[in-house]
């Protein structure tokens, strides 16, 4: 999982679990800090350093515990018992293996497995999700910068008496992008004071082409995975659940009695609890329903990820038409504008104020 996700966002990914892999991390986020934060930098800086991604490394590590706890052998029980009556004294010796748990191991550590396995594809979708909402909020964390610089509140505040108003609110937006994305980067004290470009990349020459969208999607989105993982863990579940449905307490047991008037007795017993009044009918179509809801979401989840990614894949056309258009056309016109009513003013056809406005 860490290799794949390293390969397709040529990221590093680091698992905290002791203090020199934090102390690592730590001397990362300080030689990213040390310089303006870029995009590819921020991307970097939240996959070391966010601290629900480290969450979610910590689950898929109880996990791969559990799975290799579930391939192991039940121990074995020894009981020891002591009865008198009269001066007769009497001594038990038992030791128990629970075969029920033997006969389910290789079923239960195929399903720790594929659980394991979920755990592994979640864990990705957790990683792909922080990478692209860090970039959401980089670029909006950016472009509340560039959009209302130091002279624009100096100009507001100056002509307009109602610039405080939107000086407020533009003060807001741009705290509140950059607070996403420090939450998203897990920075605090002494690293808050990080330093962002002046301004966006510049526009690409054209938008990428892909044609196979949906495609792609189908074979990469983890979420996907992630539902058909489960939908085939418990399919596996409910046929152990078929098979163990009368046998939910089998136990074979060594027996040694021993007293001090009679000879040792040495044998053996089998105990199993009887079906009389629950016969698993209502675990079996639990798991059933189980099964059926899993096969639900898997589709509900492959046709939502479709409908998701062509209006995706439509936004993303449209916003850079968009923006070409604004580069192209109408920023063009505006400074046409803005050079004529300069002429205008120079030539004292328009008021000073008049040249402000536009300016504004």
């Amino acid at each position: 999982m860490q290799q794949a996700s390293e390969r397709q966002l040529d990221k590093q990914l680091l698992w905290a679990r002791d203090e020199a892999g934090r102390g690592q991390i730590e001397a990362r986020v300080a030689e990213l800090l040390a310089e303006p934060l870029s995009l590819d930098a921020a991307v970097q800086l939240a996959l070391l350093n966010n601290r629900g991604l480290q969450a979610f490394f910590d689950e898929l590590g109880i996990g791969e515990a559990e799975r290799v706890q579930a391939g192991r052998l039940p121990n074995p029980g020894f009981s020891y018992g002591r009865l008198e009556k009269g001066s007769e004294v009497e001594y038990e010796r038992g030791l128990h293996l629970n075969l029920a748990r033997l006969i389910a191991l290789p079923m239960t550590s195929r399903l720790e497995g594929r659980r394991f396995e979920q755990l592994q594809r979640q864990t990705s979708l957790a990683v792909f999700d922080l990478a692209s909402e860090t970039r959401k909020a980089w670029y909006q964390a950016v472009a509340a910068v560039g959009n209302f610089s130091k002279l624009q509140q100096a100009e507001q505040q100056t002509f307009y008496a109602e610039a405080g108003i939107g000086l407020i609110h533009a003060e807001q937006a741009r705290v509140r992008s950059r607070e996403q994305l420090t939450r998203l980067l897990g920075l605090w004290g002494e690293q808050l004071d990080y330093r962002l470009p002046e301004r966006l990349p510049t526009l690409p020459k054209s938008a990428d082409q892909l044609p196979d969208v949906e495609r792609l999607a189908m074979s990469q989105r983890q979420d996907i995975q992630a539902v058909r993982l489960d939908a085939e863990r418990l399919a596996q579940n409910l046929g152990l659940t078929r098979t163990t449905r009368f046998i939910n307490v089998l136990e074979l047991g060594v027996v040694n009695n021993r007293s001090n008037e009679e000879p040792t007795q040495r044998g053996y017993e089998i105990s199993v609890e009887l079906p009389l009044f629950d016969w698993s009918g209502a675990k079996v179509a639990r798991a059933e329903a189980q099964y059926r809801q899993a096969l639900n979401r898997a589709a509900e989840t492959a046709i939502n990820a479709r409908s998701q990614v062509r209006e995706a894949y439509h936004a993303y056309r449209n916003a850079f038409e968009l923006a070409r258009h604004y580069r192209t056309e109408v920023l063009p016109l505006r400074q046409r504008i803005a050079e004529e009513n300069l002429l205008r003013y120079n030539g004292m056809f328009i008021s000073t104020f008049d040249l402000l406005a536009d300016a504004r």
